[in-house]
């Protein structure tokens, strides 16, 4: 009777103007009675569940992770998979595991996400616990996939069967083989008209060795064939390895930082067991801490009174310095550590894009710098450091990815942590051999020697080697897009019987890829190319530092990098561009491009004027005699030079930031 009347008092306050300005439809609001009795039913069947999951010995476990190509239907057949042993009602929202505001508007997985499953054997009826960690697609979050594998020994290649195989189908199985994992393909969307079940099955049999007959043909859409990639992968995978009778030792392979519970830490345990209410140590910052609590994720965080040798699972401690944890680190029982050899850990990543994030507003220093405390945490691949720059104040330096994978750092800054941010144009890591043969790293354009001092004898910038899949009559457009941005082919193999689709591999300069590559790629092949690339190694370029000047003063913060044979074209497009963005003063202003001591490109932005006849008129009735008019302008003329001679150039600082941002 109280819910009820509760709800009917919700009615009466909402009616009116409220409820159409909250967007609220009454007659749609839920039964509380009904809805609570419906949660506690969830709530105990996740429980029960739970319980059970951590009695199965680890003989029984399967850790297994799902990759793909960009729009494969990863996400999709995750959900199927979770509604299929349970752990989701039928009615789930999509792309369940995708619980970043990031990820879902714009539909693609930028964090791996851990879920356990329990599933009984057609074979032997027993129940076996199987963890799922679902990944990204996309070449920028390839670092979560990485460390996602070092956590399993099984992982689910999935194709789409219209698509057939990708760019990123190669690089992410290629990763899954050099972590000596156990793989599985399977093909998505085989529901579609259009599927090429077939044709794309042999794909996968020459790419992986799998044979074909092997290969699960499933449907996120229809939940066609889950139930045999289920069985296949407690069939194929093999239990992880790891003893019960040692002391506990884990892998930390994510974290998050959870502010009413403090830290929260992903763990995939190898060895012994762990109890709620016992100590932990870890190896990163040799500190020791209390497990608070410990359990699995179903696929919210539930608690459990162990976990143990084989199980994927998570451990809640109180710390609240986020930087005494390192994903990557081993996690012991206290004192275990003594014994105990720590694992490897993740091999670094290697950022490919360099770009400043500051705070648009000045007094958000401090906010920002707790938000990349807290979003590091959770993003080991991004390389971050304090820089100062004389425009935009105290930010941060990082190391990305790529340019998504910029893009999606600063939206979640936005979105997650409240802090409105700008991130500068990205720039590329340059080797440089000094003059004292001495070799530095340099990241952006202030950093590079210029007179009086000397140029620097070598100057090396990174490669990477692409992989585009595209139609075969699109072969020679996307050639000639390579060639235009200086790459070199190293192959193309057919990838079907009839050779309608080609796989090209070539070596590009980084730095041409990071600008707008991949967006003409989709103009000139429309929408049919995928692509990929990895680090390849560095070679020699000729590289210069352009200067800007404005009426003979330099301006270091507007400086930038240019091939030395290019660079008075891509100088004139930037001093047009900062013309436009500078208002015209009372003087000349003269806008230089200066490489090496000498001008390669100057633009003008003409003085503020006044009508000197008009006013002759006004106060005579009559403009005069021309050569009155002549002599006005010719001593404004002089007035303006003596002016640009003891002023500044007053560039407003809305020109600065539109010059060095995204």
């Amino acid at each position: 009777m109280a819910s009820i009347a509760l709800r009917n008092a919700l009615k009466r306050s909402l009616s009116g103007r409220l409820a159409p300005c909250l967007g609220i439809r009454l007659r749609e609001l839920p039964q509380t009675k009904g809805c609570c009795r419906s949660t506690e039913r969830s709530n105990s069947t996740a429980r029960k569940a739970v319980q059970e999951a951590a009695k199965i010995p680890r003989e029984r476990n399967r850790n297994f992770s799902i990759i793909a190509h960009v729009d494969h239907g990863k996400s999709t057949l995750c959900d199927r998979l979770l509604q299929t042993c349970g752990v989701l009602p039928p009615n789930a929202p999509d792309q369940f595991l995708d619980g970043l505001e990031v990820e879902r508007a714009r539909g693609i997985t930028v964090k791996a996400q851990t879920c356990s499953l329990l599933v009984t054997s057609e074979t032997d009826g027993q129940n076996y616990l199987l963890n799922l960690i679902d990944t990204p697609g996309h070449v920028d979050f390839s670092y979560e996939v990485s460390r996602s594998l070092q956590a399993c020994q099984g992982a689910v290649l999935l194709c789409d069967a219209v698509q057939g195989i990708q760019a990123q189908t190669v690089s992410t199985f290629h990763q899954a083989f050099e972590a000596d994992l156990e793989v599985l393909c399977a093909i998505s969307k085989v529901d579609l008209e259009h599927a090429q079940k077939e044709e794309v099955k042999r794909q996968l049999s020459v790419l992986t060795g799998v044979a074909t007959e092997q290969v699960v043909e499933v449907s996120g859409k229809t939940g066609t064939g889950v139930q045999d990639l289920l069985q296949a992968i407690i069939q194929r995978v093999p239990p992880p390895p790891g003893s019960s009778t040692l002391p506990f030792k884990a892998l930390l392979f994510d974290a998050k930082y959870d502010s009413r519970r403090g830290m929260v830490l992903y763990v995939a345990v190898q060895d012994g067991e762990l109890k709620k209410g016992s100590k932990i140590f870890c190896s990163y910052s040799r500190r020791t801490h209390l497990a608070t609590d410990i359990g699995f994720l179903y696929p919210d965080l539930s608690s459990t009174e162990t976990i143990q040798s084989g199980q994927i699972g998570f451990v809640v401690v109180g710390a609240k310095d986020i930087r005494s944890f390192r994903v990557g680190e081993t996690v012991f029982a206290e004192g275990g550590e003594k014994t105990g050899e720590p694992f490897p850990g993740f091999r670094p990543a290697q950022p490919m894009v360099y770009a400043g994030i500051f705070p648009e507003a000045v007094g958000d220093g401090e906010k920002l710098e707790t938000a990349m405390q807290r979003l590091l945490l959770t993003d080991a691949s991004v390389e971050a450091k304090r820089d100062i720059s004389p425009v935009l104040g105290a930010g941060f330096r990082c190391g990305f990815l790529g340019l998504l994978h910029l893009d999606v750092f600063r939206q979640r800054l936005t979105s997650e942590y409240g802090v409105d941010v700008l991130a500068t144009n990205p720039t590329v890591p340059y080797r440089l051999t000094l003059a004292n043969g001495k070799e530095v790293v340099v990241e952006h354009a202030g950093d590079f020697p210029s007179p009086p001092q000397m140029p620097p004898k070598e100057v090396q910038e990174p490669l990477v080697t692409a992989t585009i899949v595209c139609p075969r009559e699109l072969t020679s457009n996307v050639q000639q897009l390579c060639v235009e941005r200086r790459g070199e082919e190293l192959s193309v193999e057919p990838l079907d019987n009839s050779g309608e689709r080609v796989m090209m591999t070539w070596r590009l300069p980084l730095a041409e890829v990071i600008t707008d590559f991949f967006d003409r790629l989709q103009a000139l092949s429309h929408g049919f190319a995928s692509f990929d690339y990895q680090p390849a190694g560095y070679q020699k370029v000729d590289l210069v530092k352009v200067l800007v000047r404005l009426n003979g003063d330099d301006v270091d913060a507007l400086s930038f990098f240019a091939l030395r044979d290019r660079a008075s074209e891509v100088s004139r497009r930037y001093l047009e561009r900062l013309q436009n963005l500078i208002p015209a003063q009372l003087f000349d202003i003269a806008i230089q491009a200066v490489v090496g001591g000498k001008v390669v490109a100057k633009v003008r932005i003409k003085p503020l004027r006044r009508d000197v006849v008009a006013q002759k008129i006004l106060s005579h009735g009559h403009s005069g005699d021309p050569s009155r008019k002549a002599k006005l302008l010719e001593r404004q003329k002089e007035g303006k030079r003596r002016l640009r001679e003891i002023s500044k150039v007053q560039v407003p600082p809305e020109a600065f930031v539109a010059m060095v941002k995204m």
